[in-house]
């Protein structure tokens, strides 16, 4: 089975810029009990290192990391139908 490159780079970047977006709004909300709950699942202290997000700070994230994935994903699914 061969993976359409493009189409699963283009999931994962999609699906990963609507997570980044879902915990933005939470750290935008809610900076301390997000940055606590965080930290409970990594089972690191996260205090204090809580930060103000701005229209640029999420935008510039937004892209990098959904690009960012979607240019790993797809290096992944190319090197996946060249072994396969």
């Amino acid at each position: 089975m061969q993976l359409n490159i493009r189409a699963f780079a283009l999931a994962v970047g999609s699906i990963t810029a609507a997570a980044f977006t879902i915990c933005a709004f939470f750290v935008a909300v809610a900076p301390e009990a997000t940055a606590a709950f965080i930290g409970y699942l990594l089972h690191i202290n996260l205090s204090g290192l809580t930060r103000a997000i701005s229209w640029g700070s999420f935008f510039a994230g937004l892209l990098g990391v959904g690009i960012g994935m979607a240019l790993w994903t797809g290096a992944v699914a190319w090197i996946y139908n060249r072994l396969s």
